[in-house]
């Protein structure tokens, strides 16, 4: 697969999932939500998936930094690069989502009350910033070969997208719970702009929804668009990508 069209494939692995997968698995974290309430098991387990959540963040473009400087030049100084810089304030509030999701789930199976909580506290707000440092750091072109002989073999980068795709499919689960939730969907459906139902609402629901969508799908994909932000076609299949998930929530009752 040619480099500069794996945003394009991602863009196609995520319609697929958010038509076919999605719902299913939406079905599954709920009620694996609700067992936790009780069942230690599942508890673990959703703490389980939102630590994978957070452990993956930065693998993707720690592995692929490399190739992607030898085939591309990115000026952090440029439009692009200011509108990464603010775009990185996005990602720092979604890592700290994320750390402290973990942190409330895993803080339970050890004792210690309050310190440990504090502690894992720490440690997310840590590894948020850390994160977001690799991710920016992405984009600056190296000075020097890295330490590691690996990261600059085709495998490093192949993982790399393994990677960032895991990382797209697990976060599509995620947003796919919190938007079938009752409470997210009685959000949506109450809006200033008409009666439920009526032309403008649903075109101001649309519009709303579309530009969420896309900011939310950009921490994975932003790897890609540095590449293909040219291309008509990426634009395209990005909002296919996200069609699903904007069209359920635009005609929801």
């Amino acid at each position: 697969m040619a480099p500069h069209n794996r945003g394009i494939v991602l863009d196609l692995v995520v319609f697929l999932v958010n038509l076919f997968l999605v719902r299913a698995l939406v079905g599954v974290a709920d009620a694996v939500m609700y067992d936790a309430v009780e069942d230690v098991r599942a508890r673990f387990g959703v703490g389980l998936f939102f630590a994978v959540l957070v452990f993956i963040q930065p693998l993707g473009p720690l592995l692929k930094r490399w190739s992607f400087h030898q085939r591309h030049t990115f000026a952090t100084d440029s439009g692009a690069g200011c509108l990464l810089f603010w775009f990185m304030f996005v990602y720092l509030a979604m890592m700290f989502g994320l750390c402290a999701a973990a942190a409330v789930f895993f803080s339970q199976f050890f004792s210690g009350g309050e310190g440990v909580g504090v502690a894992v506290a720490l440690a997310g707000f840590a590894w948020s910033v850390i994160t977001v440092g690799v991710v920016y750091r992405y984009f600056v072109p190296p000075t020097n070969a890295p330490r590691w002989v690996f990261l600059t073999t085709p495998a490093a980068a192949h993982l790399g997208d393994a990677c960032i795709y895991l990382n797209a499919i697990c976060l599509q689960i995620l947003w796919g719970s919190v938007t079938a939730s009752g409470w997210f969907t009685e959000l949506v459906t109450r809006t200033p702009l008409g009666r439920p139902g009526s032309a403008t609402d649903i075109l101001g629901r649309l519009i709303a929804i579309a530009v969420s969508a896309l900011v939310l799908y950009l921490p994975v994909r932003i790897f890609y668009l540095a590449e293909d932000k040219h291309r008509t076609l990426t634009w395209a299949t990005m909002l296919l990508a996200n069609l699903p998930l904007i069209l359920r929530l635009t005609f929801a009752r």
